[in-house]
C-alpha cells in the first residue's frame, strides 16, 4: 500500500497547474491538506505505487476518463434542497407567480433554467418542483430546467434522483408526497419532475453546446474555486447566454463587485441582465 504523508511543494504546485488549465480551479496552499487526504484514499485502492507515479500519469498518459476521475478527487459536492432559500422565493415571487397569473411577457410559453455546477441534482430538482407547484393549474406553460455538472458521481446521483433520509430530511411532507416515491430508506424524484430536468456533463471552462436564452442561470458555490479573471470571463459568458431582465444567482458568500459583466444587483447574490 503507498504512503503518503504529505504532498511535496512541487507536485502540489503541478496538480494546480494541471486543475487550473484543464479545469479552471485555483488551488491554493490552503488546500494542500485536502488534496492530500483525498490522494491518500484514492491511493489505497489504486494500482499505483506512489503519487508520484501517479502525478506523472495523469499528466502524461491519462485519458479523458481518468482525468476526470482526478477532477472528482479534488472536487466538492455539498448541497441540499432549497439551499439559500431566498433565491427561490425570488423565482416563486417574480418568475412562477407571473407567469400563473398570465403577467409574464414571454414570445412563447416557455421558461428555461440552467443549473450550472448542479452537484446531485437537489437544485435543479427544487427548482422543477417550484415551477410545478405554482404552474401546475396554469396551462401552456413548458419548463425546462438543464443540469450541469463535470463531476461524474455529481451527475450520476443527479441523473439517478434518489436521496437518502440526511438530504430530504428538511423537506415538508407534503413536498415528499407530491414530488418523491419513497423506497427502502431513500427517497426518488417521481417521473413528473425528472421529464423537466436534463443532466448533463460539462466543463464550464470549454464551449457550451447550449443556445439561450435562458430566464435563470444559478451558478452558486462554484466559482469560489476560480481565481479573479477567470470568475469574470465565466460571467460574462452566463450573462450573454441570459434574455433580458433575466436572472442570475451566485453563492451567499460570492459576488459580481466590481466585475462589467452586463449584470446589475437586485438582491443580495442576485443579479439581473
Amino acid at each position: 500500500m503507498p504512503v503518503l504523508d504529505a504532498l511535496t511543494p512541487d507536485q502540489f504546485r503541478r496538480i494546480a497547474a494541471l486543475s487550473h488549465a484543464r479545469w479552471g480551479l485555483a488551488l491554493t496552499d490552503k488546500k494542500v491538506q485536502l488534496v492530500t487526504t483525498r490522494l491518500q484514499s484514492f491511493l489505497r485502492r489504486s494500482p499505483f505505487a506512489d503519487v508520484e507515479s501517479y502525478v506523472r500519469h495523469v499528466e502524461e498518459r491519462a485519458t479523458d476518463a481518468e482525468l476526470l476521475e482526478f477532477f472528482d478527487l479534488l472536487s466538492t459536492n455539498v448541497t441540499s434542497f432549497f439551499r439559500d432559500r431566498a433565491h427561490y422565493t425570488y423565482l416563486e415571487s417574480e418568475l412562477f407567480a407571473s407567469a400563473a397569473k398570465g403577467t409574464l411577457d414571454r414570445p412563447t410559453r416557455q421558461i428555461r433554467l440552467w443549473s450550472a455546477g448542479c452537484s446531485i441534482g437537489c437544485e435543479p430538482y427544487t427548482m422543477a418542483l417550484l415551477a410545478n407547484d405554482h404552474l401546475r393549474d396554469a396551462r401552456g406553460w413548458s419548463v425546462q430546467v438543464l443540469a450541469t455538472d463535470l463531476s461524474n458521481y455529481a451527475v450520476a446521483e443527479a441523473r439517478a434522483g434518489t436521496y437518502d433520509r440526511d438530504v430530504i430530511k428538511d423537506l415538508p411532507s407534503d413536498v415528499l408526497a407530491r414530488h418523491f416515491d419513497e423506497g427502502a430508506g431513500d427517497w426518488t424524484v417521481k417521473p413528473h419532475l425528472r421529464a423537466m430536468v436534463k443532466v448533463a456533463q460539462l466543463n464550464l471552462m470549454e464551449a457550451w453546446p447550449m443556445r439561450g436564452p435562458f430566464d435563470v442561470i444559478f451558478c452558486r458555490n462554484v466559482m469560489i474555486y476560480f481565481d479573479g479573471p477567470t470568475r469574470e470571463r465565466l460571467a460574462r459568458r452566463f450573462a450573454e447566454l441570459l434574455r433580458p431582465g433575466g436572472v442570475f444567482a451566485v453563492g451567499s458568500a460570492e459576488t459580481l463587485a466590481g466585475m462589467d459583466v452586463g449584470l446589475r444587483p437586485i438582491r443580495p447574490s442576485m443579479y439581473v441582465k
